[in-house]
């Protein structure tokens, strides 16, 4: 499986990534292609956030079924139900192969 992080955050309560699949045909579901993961720390787990909605101006922000992200290159606050997490950019890396394993099993 073919993976490119679109965007990464992370802190002390988890990481958050945009993930676009790269091996799937042209054409496909734009929710087949990219997925916003959340994996909150301790957890080892990835929970699908489900897109809503976005808006790039005046800062790239994002809606989903269980909350809201805004984010710009140095950090990210996600709002998910009434807890709030504060992000940093970047990702450590190996996230690529608990991605794929996560995707693989949906």
């Amino acid at each position: 499986m073919l993976l490119q992080c679109l965007y990464g955050f992370s802190g002390a309560d988890g990481t958050l990534l945009e993930v676009k699949r790269l091996d799937l045909p042209a054409g496909s579901a734009a929710d087949a292609v990219y997925h916003w993961l959340w994996q909150p720390a301790g957890s080892g787990g990835w929970q699908k956030l489900t897109f809503a909605a976005m808006t790039s101006e005046p800062q790239p922000y994002r809606r989903f079924a269980e909350g809201e992200l805004w984010f710009d290159a140095t950090g990210a606050r996600l709002q998910l139900g009434s807890s709030e997490h504060l992000l940093a950019s970047g990702v450590a890396d190996g996230w690529q192969a608990s991605v794929a394993e996560w995707l693989q099993r949906r």
